[in-house]
């Protein structure tokens, strides 16, 4: 750097000096050149008057110095020449350019090469009226006398040009020494703030310049002094919470380095020092490429698996970070909800296994009792009453049987082909009665062929129907559409009945979910046909979709895929 500079600066003063110089001599020629075109001028003229007196007046000088004196009649033929005795037999001047302007009346400065003397000279003439008729007189200098009179000063200019050389490398030296100190505190200063050293730097002297470096240093330490404490604090509220979620959290780059875990994710794969490759962490290789697998493309993916005695899940995707792709590996420890899950539902199942029974023995008891009571007896209300609920109960607790054989795959699920048409109006069928009474208008549209268990396909379209006849108003109407399609089966079931309020639909598939209680104990509605109907959809792979209008009505569409 430092001799980079020194080259630099010396060839700039190299160059300015040259640049002098050589005006220096430019100027002194021209000067020089003016100066013997004025001198000749002069004595052409001194020369004139004496002549335009007597023309034989130039004999009789003896020294006319380094100038060179002719005079010419109007015709051209030398009468007189000061450096030759003999003008006889000198050539013709009537071509001279500077003869011919002076005979023309516009002098001028002529300069040529002169055959007579081997040099290059100056000329100047004049036309001169004298008693012999116009005479025309000329006077030379040679131009190599603009070099003998500034022989010495050019020689001290030439030792004057060295010399500047000499101080320019001197000065450019010492300029590349400041400069390369300067740069060096300011590289001090920059690697001090870069290591984390934000002191203040001080003034130590009074340029102008050097007082503004050091304050913009000051104000950039301070700064980044200011931001560094700013992402402290956010870094530490991040480690905060990331080690103080209860999913474990794993964040590689894309060369599957871990940059980001925490104790969750090393409680459940394994501890790994910082650094680490991924499968240091994971070393389940099914698990570790089924986790590449799902890195490798750009879907959001979601899946279960055990690990040892536990049950995991696994959320992983992909993140752009700077133009590098970050995975995220999100793990949740499910073991304990699926085993509370797991009690829940033999819970469900052995209790509804147990009220089954005794239910059943007193609905029959209460048929039996209401067939030999008289209606018009006072009993005869509260024999049917307890009738009435007891059906009730038996048909919530075959409900909750049915379920628990549908969550724990005991369900019968033969696998034919069952025509969906069909279905459909065994269940309206089962529902004449109160369509008859609410002089509902009840429409079917098409047909479809689903492939599964007939039994399971009723159950989940006599609750969807069931619940748009009892939910649907007087004179309503009830549309159900069937379609076939190479994805699978689809059935549509529309009513406009009293519908479903927005803030009820994410819960109704829900057991005993209840929208209207009060309306559910008219109907004898158990809270459990929409997620009889969840279930078997989920049992198929299916999908379903409820979309509601509080007091328009409400459109249940169930999708059954082919395979």
């Amino acid at each position: 750097m430092k001799k980079k500079i020194v080259l630099q600066s010396y060839a700039i003063s190299l160059i300015t000096a040259l640049l002098i110089f050589v005006s220096g001599i430019a100027t002194y020629y021209a000067v020089q050149e003016r100066r013997i075109e004025n001198a000749i001028v002069e004595d052409a003229e001194t020369f004139a008057d004496l002549i335009a007196y007597d023309v034989d007046a130039l004999a009789a000088v003896e020294d006319f110095g380094s100038a060179r004196v002719t005079i010419t009649d109007d015709n051209g033929k030398v009468v007189f020449d000061s450096s030759k005795g003999d003008s006889e037999n000198m050539d013709d001047h009537s071509g001279r350019e500077e003869i011919s302007a002076a005979l023309a009346g516009s002098s001028k400065v002529v300069r040529r090469y002169s055959d007579t003397l081997n040099r290059y000279m100056y000329y100047y003439a004049l036309a001169v009226d004298t008693s012999d008729g116009v005479m025309v007189l000329r006077v030379a200098e040679s131009a190599s006398d603009i070099w003998s009179f500034g022989g010495m000063a050019l020689l001290w200019l030439a030792i004057a040009l060295v010399a500047a050389f000499a101080l320019s490398y001197v000065l450019a030296k010492n300029l590349s020494s400041k400069v390369e100190g300067r740069l060096t505190e300011l590289r001090d200063a920059l690697r001090s703030a870069n290591s984390g050293d934000y002191k203040l730097k001080r003034c130590e002297t009074s340029d102008a310049l050097d007082f503004s470096i050091i304050s913009e240093l000051n104000e950039l330490a301070e700064s980044l002094k200011e931001n560094y404490r700013t992402l402290s604090r956010e870094k530490a509220k991040l480690d905060s919470v990331v080690y103080n979620m209860t999913q474990g959290l794993i964040v590689v780059d894309g060369k599957e380095t871990v940059v980001l875990r925490n104790n969750v994710a090393e409680e459940i794969t394994n501890r790994a020092p910082s650094g680490a490759k991924l499968i240091n962490m994971i070393d389940d290789e099914a698990l570790l490429e089924k986790i590449r697998s799902v890195l490798a493309g750009s879907d959001r993916v979601t899946f279960a698996y055990e690990c040892g005695d536990r049950d995991v899940v696994f959320n992983v995707f992909t993140l752009e970070s700077d133009g590098d792709g970050l995975g995220v590996i999100l793990i949740s420890d499910v073991t304990k909800e699926k085993e509370l899950a797991r009690q829940k539902s033999v819970f469900f199942a052995n209790a509804s296994h147990e009220l089954k029974t005794p239910l059943t023995s007193v609905q029959g008891l209460s048929e039996v009792l209401l067939s030999r009571t008289d209606e018009n007896s006072p009993d005869y209300k509260y024999i049917k009453r307890i009738h009435t609920e007891s059906v009730r109960l038996h048909n919530i607790v075959m409900d909750m049987l049915y379920i628990s054989k549908l969550e724990s795959g005991r369900i019968e699920n033969r696998r034919e082909e069952v025509r969906l048409g069909a279905v459909v109006e065994d269940a309206l069928a089962a529902y004449k009665d109160e369509i008859t009474a609410k002089r509902l208008s009840v429409e079917t549209v098409g047909d479809a062929v689903a492939t599964g268990d007939e039994h399971n396909f009723y159950e989940c379209f006599n609750n969807v129907i069931g619940n748009a006849v009892h939910y649907n108003r007087q004179d309503g109407f009830v549309k159900i559409t069937l379609l076939n399609s190479d994805e699978g089966a689809t059935v549509k079931v529309e009513d406009g009945g009293i519908g479903i309020a927005e803030e009820h639909l994410p819960f109704v598939c829900e057991r005993f979910y209840r929208v209207d209680k009060s309306r559910s104990k008219q109907t004898g509605g158990t809270g459990l046909g929409l997620s009889i109907v969840k279930h078997v959809v989920a049992l198929y792979g299916g999908t379903l979709d409820i979309r509601s209008t509080e007091g328009k009505g409400t459109t249940v569409t169930v999708f059954l895929p082919r395979s």
